[in-house]
């Protein structure tokens, strides 16, 4: 839903905004330097508008500078208590972050989406994990993987499920098929607290999605060290007393899979 939305908002963002004009590196910096005061707004419109200016500056712009100053303007409104105002920066953020392969870009956009993801409303963090995933999907995703999995760490920690389940879900994706080994061990590390998750509602398909995401990483890797830190917490897991057995037998049949590839 979050891909569908934010595919339908930049087809109006550039052509909606009357006078919009690329011109050099000076010109676009100096616009969003005026810009600056009127993100941070109290008046709700002024805020609005020059948010989705920022937007449009940044998305059109061949300069990497104009990005990164774009994405730095968008801390302010996207940090905003309301939604109105901090989902379009949201997925603003994403855009941004997609219309260039520059790493930098794209490193940057992630730390700028660590307000939302930590936010209290499931809503907001939802769509922020959405654009960490949208983020992750271009073809260099393996250099910004481990940046990912470190942003995502306050959703996976999360004690709400309905955050937390998508949060895992997005740890496993930044980090597939990267090779990125040393992605691999951060999210292992951080998956050690959903596989220890008590909770009484929704606990077994945290769990759940924790094995199958330590599971998938296991046998991605090519380190040995990774597959056996791996192999370890499904072989701790399957051994959980207070563990259903039908989550016990998934972590056992995990590690056995793990296993299986190790040479």
């Amino acid at each position: 839903m979050g891909r569908l939305i934010i595919g339908i908002v930049v087809a109006v963002v550039t052509s909606g905004i009357p006078g919009f004009t690329q011109g050099n590196l000076g010109t676009q910096l100096a616009e969003l330097m005026k810009l600056r005061s009127s993100v941070a707004n109290p008046d709700t419109r002024t805020r609005v508008s020059a948010t989705h200016r920022v937007w449009a500056i940044g998305l059109a712009s061949e300069y990497s500078e104009v990005k990164l100053n774009a994405l730095d303007l968008l801390r302010e409104p996207v940090k905003s208590a309301s939604d109105h105002i901090r989902m379009p920066a949201v997925y603003a953020i994403a855009e941004i972050a997609n219309s260039t392969g520059d790493v930098e870009v794209k490193k940057r956009a992630l730390s700028t989406l660590r307000e939302p993801l930590q936010a209290g409303q499931l809503p907001i963090r939802n769509a922020a994990i959405d654009a960490v995933n949208f983020i992750t999907r271009t073809s260099n995703h393996g250099e910004i993987a481990l940046e990912a999995v470190k942003e995502l760490g306050g959703p996976v920690r999360s004690g709400n499920n309905g955050v937390r389940i998508p949060a895992i879900h997005a740890v496993m994706r930044a980090v597939e098929n990267t090779h990125n080994e040393a992605a691999y061990l951060a999210a292992l590390d951080l998956l050690v607290d959903p596989l220890k998750s008590a909770a009484l509602i929704g606990g077994m398909e945290v769990r759940m999605m924790a094995i199958l995401a330590v599971e998938r990483i296991g046998v991605e890797a090519s380190e040995i060290r990774t597959k056996a830190r791996a192999m370890g917490l499904m072989q701790t897991a399957s051994e959980q007393g207070s563990w259903e057995p039908e989550a016990k037998s998934r972590a056992a049949e995990a590690a056995k899979k793990i296993e299986g590839t190790m040479k």
